[in-house]
Formats: structure tokens, sequence, C-alpha cells
């Protein structure tokens, strides 16, 4: 039932994320909700079951833009990596643990992504106002696209009897 629940939730969020239209002001940003289905997974399901969705979002990112496919997926993993190992000391269950952490993963990733184009393509660099106001942008709509996504999974799994992992897990 997690493998159900984990493509039915990045189909919803694949859905959601390219039908949003983007906030021209800032800078063409779009709700992450991959992204924040990632940090799901990070903060509340074992290591295995985390990375499954991180590369399969990443994957669905990449195909649903003009991306480089794999590059999403290496920043997903990065940025919710250190979340899983961060994931003892944190306060799981709150919604503003859960904010901050789609603020910055969403920010991380804008910088990562940047920093993957820039290094491998002959990308054309872009004003450093743009890149803060993309930056701040997904900044903002991951504090706001987190918080929804959590509610909105951690219900639909207690009502499909889907269990969540209780402590963290060592690298052991």
């Amino acid at each position: 039932m997690t493998a159900a629940m984990g493509v039915f939730l990045l189909l919803m969020a694949a859905l959601l994320q390219s039908v949003v239209p983007t906030a021209a002001w800032l800078a063409l940003s779009k709700p992450p909700f991959l992204m924040a289905v990632v940090l799901y997974y990070a903060l509340t399901h074992r290591r295995g079951a985390f990375l499954t969705v991180a590369v399969l979002a990443g994957v669905i990112q990449d195909s649903l833009s003009l991306m480089t496919v794999g590059f999403s997926s290496l920043c997903f993993v990065a940025f919710g990596l250190a979340v899983l190992e961060g994931r003892g000391v944190l306060f799981r269950d709150s919604l503003l643990t859960v904010a901050a952490l789609g603020a910055v993963m969403a920010a991380l990733t804008v910088c990562g992504l940047y920093a993957l184009l820039r290094t491998s393509t002959e990308m054309v660099g872009v004003p450093f106002w743009w890149l803060g106001l993309k930056v701040g942008g997904n900044a903002l709509l991951g504090a706001l696209t987190a918080p929804a996504v959590w509610l909105l999974a951690g219900s639909l799994e207690r009502h499909t009897g889907v269990s969540h992992l209780e402590e963290p897990v060592a690298w052991s």
C-alpha cells in the first residue's frame, strides 16, 4: 500500500505542478508540489521509500520542464538526505518545521539547479536580482506548499492504513 500511495501522491503533485500557473511577480516560480512530497517522505518514511520517491519526483519534474533529466533528482536526493539525517532532532509533527524546511529546500533546489545548469551547459547567466527573486519566490511558495502537502498526505496515509516511521533509522 505504501508504493501505491507514493505513486498516487507523485501523480497528484505532478498534475498540480503542471496546472497551477506561475507567479510572474516571483520570477515565474511555481508551487513546488513534487518537492513537498519528497520532503514529506524524507520526514516520515524509511530511506528506501524516500529515495524512490525523490528520484521519481525529480524525473517527473525534469520531464515537465526543459531541464536535463536527473538534475532535479540529484537536488532532491541531496537535500532530502540532509533532512533524513537530521529528522531525529526536528519537530517532525510541527507545521512550522515543515514550512521552514519547505522554504529552505525549495530555495536550495533552485540554487542547486542553477549551479548544475551553469556548469554543465552553455546557459546564459541571469541577473542576480532575477535569481534572488526566483529563490525568494520558490522559498515563499515552498513554505506555503509543504504544510498543505504534509496535511493532505498524512491524512490520506492515515485513512488507508499506511504506517509511518516512528523513529529515524541509523545509516549502519
